[in-house]
């Protein structure tokens, strides 16, 4: 990408148009979301385009608010990280599958409560499943929304657990039950941030709305890095010193994901409140 795109502007046509229009606007030399004539695109991809022109937050109140009256205390924002490796480490596992060894949670038991903090990170060569899903089930309670972003995906691990654990099957079930996308507001645009730069990635969008915070500078920086070595340690291929750091970059990494869904869910009810 760096070589095809050299002399491109990092937030360019690719990122908003797509076969015809961007062929058009390629034509005409138009390389900067800013030159992109109004209307040109349409779509979802417009309100992307108008915000970056203005400079201008874009919100839609009516749909926050919609979206949060489904929100129940305590909140429980949950992450996982998986694996899926093409040659599974363990006995019973599957290749290309994913399976969970690490979640972080933070949970608000009432308004205004003060965070608690609660981690699970599969540190033994040996398969993590039963341990994780247990933990889960103990630490997420039977009441009050479980915020996660995107979940399609934590959805379909707590499936894939509860498919291998019959006893497990009816609180797996119940906590997918009580899920609360909170990547539903940023996909679909009732709040935009003319930095996100068309992504909904919660990389995309914490920064975007709080500068303060960032993955860039953690030993551990995304998903990719964190399966990797997550494999390393079922397999159990690191040795002592390298365990150490490897979880604590880990921790580190999926405990951000799940303080970046508090801030931003604070993000939302701020500008569900403007005026």
């Amino acid at each position: 990408m760096d070589f095809c795109w050299e002399g491109f502007p990092e937030y360019s046509v690719y990122d908003v148009a797509q076969r015809g229009k961007l062929v058009n606007l390629l034509e005409q030399g138009i390389t900067d979301v800013k030159d992109i004539p109004d209307g040109f695109v349409g779509g979802q991809k417009e309100i992307d385009i108008q915000s970056y022109k203005t400079g201008k937050i874009h919100v839609e109140k009516s749909k926050l608010k919609d979206w949060a009256e489904d929100l129940r205390y305590p909140l429980y924002f949950l992450d996982y990280e998986t694996i899926n490796p093409g040659i599974p480490p363990c006995d019973g596992m599957q290749p290309y599958k994913q399976y969970p060894f690490q979640f972080s949670l933070h949970v608000q038991r009432e308004e205004g409560a003060e965070l608690e903090h609660y981690e699970f990170l599969h540190t033994e060569a040996s398969d993590p499943q039963r341990a994780f899903a247990e933990k889960l089930v103990e630490l997420c309670g039977d009441e009050g929304s479980v915020v996660v972003y995107n979940k399609s995906f934590e959805a379909r691990v707590n499936n894939l657990l509860a498919e291998k654990f019959k006893d497990l099957r009816s609180q797996l079930f119940a906590i997918n039950g009580r899920m609360i996308d909170l990547l539903d507001p940023f996909q679909k645009r009732w709040l935009h941030h003319p930095q996100q730069h068309s992504s909904a990635s919660i990389k995309s969008v914490l920064p975007a709305f709080c500068p303060e915070f960032s993955y860039s500078e953690l030993e551990v920086s995304d998903g990719g890095a964190a399966s990797r070595i997550g494999a390393a340690i079922i397999a159990g291929k690191l040795n002592e010193e390298q365990l150490k750091e490897a979880s604590d970059g880990l921790r580190e990494y999926c405990g951000l994901d799940t303080l970046a869904m508090v801030k931003l869910l604070q993000i939302v009810f701020k500008f569900m409140e403007l005026k």
